[in-house]
C-alpha cells in the first residue's frame, strides 16, 4: 500500500511519517494463483492474534514443499496508528500451532525503535522500558514477559492485552500495545461465503441511510424496514458450532463498544435472514431486516428473496456506511454475483469517499471493466501469477511503465501483464466426432 511517485489522483493519499499510503488496491489473478489464499493468510494471522493459536488449523502450511510442515511461517503487517508507523509480526510453525517468535517495532525515518521481541525457542526477550513510566510497573511487566519467553501456544500481545489490564493505568505510553491489537480486531476481512462478518461501525438504527447508500445502485429496492427480535428468535435452529461463533462474536462485541465510538455492529445472515446486531446501552440487540420494492406497503421480502447480487451488494454497503475512522477493509472476490458496471460504480463511489475519510480498502477482483487509468492509479494494480513451485508471486502493475492514458483492459486479457489463465486445448470425450473437421481451429 505505499504509493509510487504517480501524480494522478493524489488526493486520496494518505500520508504518515513521510510515507504516503494508498488508500485502495486491486488484485487480478487468473482461477487458482492465490489471490483468496493471499487473503485467507492475512484473516488466519488475524486470528492467531485476537483469537490464540488453540483453535487454528494445523493444515494451512504450504504443502507443495515437504519440509514446509516443519518450519515456521512468517506473518508480519506494518500498520499506521495517530500517524506513526509500526510492525508487528510472529513466526508461527502452523502443523504444530507453535509460536517461535514475535515482536513489535515502532518504525522511523531513520530509526527503528523495538518495543518488544521474544523467540520461545530459545527464551531471548527484549522490551523497551521507556513504556513505562514506574519502576513496580517495570517490575510487573518484566515478570509478565518473562513468564512467556518459552511459552509457544500464545502471543505476548495477547495476554498482555487480554489479561493484564491493571498495568495500563499510570502507563501511557504503554497503550500502543492495547492500539495495535484492537487494529488487529476491528480489521474487516470478508469472503463471499462469510456467515459473519467483521466488526465494522455499520449503522444498525439508520434506515433511511442504509437505504440511500442501496439506491444508488439501482436494486428496485424502495424501503429497508428494522425490526427488533430477540436473540434466541434469531439463532433458533441454527448449528451448535454457529451460535458458539456468534457468542463469541457478541462477546468481543460488548467489549469494543467499551472503547470505540460510534459503537460498532455485527452483520449476521442465517436462515436466510439478515440480522444487524448494534448496542442497546450495555446489551447486544438484533434488528431482522427487510426490504419493500416499488413502493408496495406491507409486502416485505427476507433477504434470501433478494437477487444473489443484493445480497452481495449489501455484504459490501459495510464499507460505504462505515463511520469509524480509521479503517481497513479487504474483500475477496469483490465481483462476486455483480454485474461488472456494479462492481465498477461501487469502487467509483468507495474511491469518492476516500478523498475525504481515512479508509483503506483491499480486493480481489476479476472484473477487467475496473482496469481503466481514469479510475485507478497504477499502483493501486496488482498481479498474482504462480511460479515453477506453485507459489504465488504478487507482481505490481507499475512495474510495466505504461502511460496513465493507454487503454490496459484489452492488454491485460491478452495477456501482457499476466494474472489471466491461457488455455491451448479443447476437451472432447472419446467418442466425440466432429463431422465438420473442415471448420476445426486450433486455439493459439
Amino acid at each position: 500500500m505505499l504509493a509510487s511517485s504517480i501524480q494522478k489522483h493524489k488526493q486520496r493519499l494518505f500520508e504518515a511519517d513521510d510515507v504516503k499510503l494508498l488508500k485502495f488496491s486491486s488484485i487480478y489473478g487468473a482461477n487458482a494463483a492465490g489471490k483468496s489464499n493471499l487473503i485467507k493468510a492475512m484473516a488466519f494471522a488475524r486470528n492467531i492474534i485476537t483469537h490464540g493459536t488453540a483453535e487454528s488449523p494445523d493444515t494451512s502450511f504450504y504443502k507443495l514443499d515437504p519440509k514446509a510442515k516443519s518450519l515456521p511461517s512468517y506473518f508480519e503487517f506494518e500498520i499506521c496508528i495517530s500517524g506513526r508507523l509500526y510492525s508487528y509480526g510472529f513466526e508461527m510453525i502452523i502443523s504444530e500451532r507453535e509460536i517461535t517468535e514475535e515482536w513489535l517495532i515502532l518504525l522511523g525515518p531513520s530509526k527503528n525503535e523495538e518495543l518488544f521481541t521474544r523467540n520461545s525457542t530459545t527464551g531471548r526477550y527484549t522490551y523497551d522500558t521507556t513504556l513505562l513510566s514506574r519502576k513496580e510497573d517495570a517490575a510487573h511487566f518484566e515478570i509478565y514477559i518473562n513468564d512467556l519467553k518459552h511459552v509457544a501456544n500464545k502471543l505476548f500481545l495477547q495476554d498482555i492485552v487480554t489479561n493484564k489490564e491493571a498495568i495500563y493505568a499510570e502507563n501511557e505510553r504503554l497503550a500502543i500495545l492495547k492500539q495495535v491489537y484492537h487494529w488487529f480486531e476491528v480489521l474487516d476481512i470478508s469472503f463471499p461465503d462469510s456467515l459473519v462478518s467483521g466488526y465494522s461501525c455499520f449503522s444498525t438504527t439508520s434506515t433511511d441511510e442504509i437505504l440511500a447508500a442501496i439506491r444508488t445502485f439501482a436494486t428496485g429496492i424502495s424501503h429497508v424496514e428494522a425490526k427488533k427480535v430477540s436473540k434466541e428468535k434469531a439463532l433458533e435452529e441454527v448449528p451448535s458450532d454457529f451460535k458458539k461463533k456468534i457468542d463469541k462474536a457478541l462477546v468481543e462485541l460488548v467489549n469494543q463498544n467499551k472503547s470505540v465510538n460510534p459503537a460498532s455492529g455485527m452483520r449476521i445472515s442465517c436462515n436466510g435472514k439478515l440480522y444487524l446486531v448494534g448496542m442497546n446501552e450495555k446489551e447486544p440487540e438484533f434488528n431482522e431486516i427487510t426490504f419493500e420494492h416499488n413502493k408496495l406497503k406491507d409486502v416485505t421480502f427476507s433477504m434470501d428473496e433478494e437477487s444473489d447480487g443484493t445480497q452481495r451488494l449489501f455484504d459490501m454497503l459495510t464499507v460505504l456506511l462505515c463511520t469509524k475512522e480509521p479503517a481497513v477493509f479487504v474483500i475477496d472476490e469483490i465481483d462476486r454475483s455483480l454485474h461488472p458496471q456494479m462492481t465498477v460504480h461501487f469502487i467509483k463511489n468507495f474511491l469518492a469517499l476516500a478523498k475525504k475519510k481515512q479508509i483503506q480498502l483491499v480486493v480481489t477482483t476479476h472484473e477487467s471493466h475496473l482496469m481503466d487509468l481514469s479510475i485507478l492509479r497504477q499502483d493501486e494494480i496488482w498481479f498474482v501469477e504462480k511460479n515453477a513451485l506453485g507459489a504465488s508471486l504478487l507482481i505490481p502493475f507499475d512495474r510495466f511503465k505504461e502511460r496513465f492514458d493507454k487503454k490496459i483492459q484489452k492488454a491485460y486479457l491478452d495477456g501482457r501483464y499476466g494474472g489471466v489463465p491461457l488455455f491451448d486445448s479443447f476437451f472432447f470425450p472419446q467418442d466425440f466426432v466432429d463431422e465438420d473437421e473442415d471448420e476445426q481451429e486450433e486455439l493459439p
